[in-house]
C-alpha cells in the first residue's frame, strides 16, 4: 500500500492506493465518509478530523493490505486527477472472516448515477482476475435498502444470493451477492 506509482487504470479513472501522508486523500476520505448517503447506509462514523483518516489509513487500512494483498483504494478521475471514491475488496481477521473478500465502494455525491462506481469495481475485479490468472472471487455483502449498490452489482453480473445475517457486521442482516461461479454454499464455502 505504500508504492506512490501503483495504479490500475480504466477509460476514465485511475486506481490508486490510499496515502495517509497526502492531506488530499484524508480530506477527501472524510468527505465521503461523512456524507449524509454514505451514513444512511453504512451507519455513523467516527471519524470527524483528518488527523482520524490518517491512523485509519496507517493503520487498519494498511494492515488488511499486508494481510491479504488487497484493501481499499482510491480512484479519481484522470483527466483532472480529482478523487470521487473508494474500491475495497476487505476480508477482515479471525475468526470474523469470510472466504471470499466483500467488494465494497464509496463515492462521493455529486458523482453518482455516471457509471464510475461500476467502473472501478470492473477496473479493479479485472486487475485481480489477471493478477490470479482467473476469476477472483469476491462477494458483495450491503444493505437491503440501498436500490444503487444491488444495481452496480447487478451490472458487474453479480448473482443475488439473498438475504443473509452478517456475523462480520454484528449480526445485521444484509443483501449477499457473488460472482457468477462461486459455490452455492455460503455456510460451507464462505463460513457465513
Amino acid at each position: 500500500m505504500t508504492d506512490p506509482n501503483f495504479s490500475i487504470p480504466t477509460p476514465r479513472l485511475t486506481i490508486t492506493y490510499l496515502q495517509p501522508t497526502s492531506d488530499t486523500h484524508c480530506d477527501f476520505l472524510l468527505a465521503v465518509y461523512t456524507s449524509p448517503e454514505f451514513i444512511r447506509f453504512s451507519g455513523r462514523t467516527t471519524l470527524q478530523t483528518r488527523e482520524d483518516v490518517r491512523q485509519l489509513l496507517a493503520g487498519r487500512f494498511r494492515a488488511e493490505h499486508a494481510r491479504n494483498g488487497y484493501g481499499s483504494y482510491l480512484f479519481s478521475l484522470t483527466k483532472t486527477n480529482t478523487p470521487i471514491g473508494t474500491v475495497s475488496l476487505m476480508q477482515g481477521e479471525e475468526p470474523n472472516r469470510y472466504g471470499a473478500p466483500d467488494l465494497g465502494f464509496a463515492i462521493l455525491p455529486a458523482y453518482m448515477r455516471r457509471g464510475y462506481t461500476k467502473e472501478a469495481c470492473a477496473g479493479l475485479l479485472a486487475y485481480f482476475d489477471d493478477k490470479v490468472g482467473g476469476r477472483f472471487e469476491a462477494l458483495g455483502l450491503f444493505n437491503p435498502e440501498n436500490v444503487a449498490s444491488g444495481a452496480v452489482f447487478r451490472s458487474l453480473g453479480f448473482e443475488d444470493r439473498g438475504i443473509h445475517e452478517l456475523r462480520v457486521f454484528g449480526g445485521v442482516k444484509g443483501a449477499v451477492w457473488a460472482r457468477p461461479g462461486m459455490s452455492e454454499d455460503l455456510k460451507g464455502v464462505y463460513q457465513f
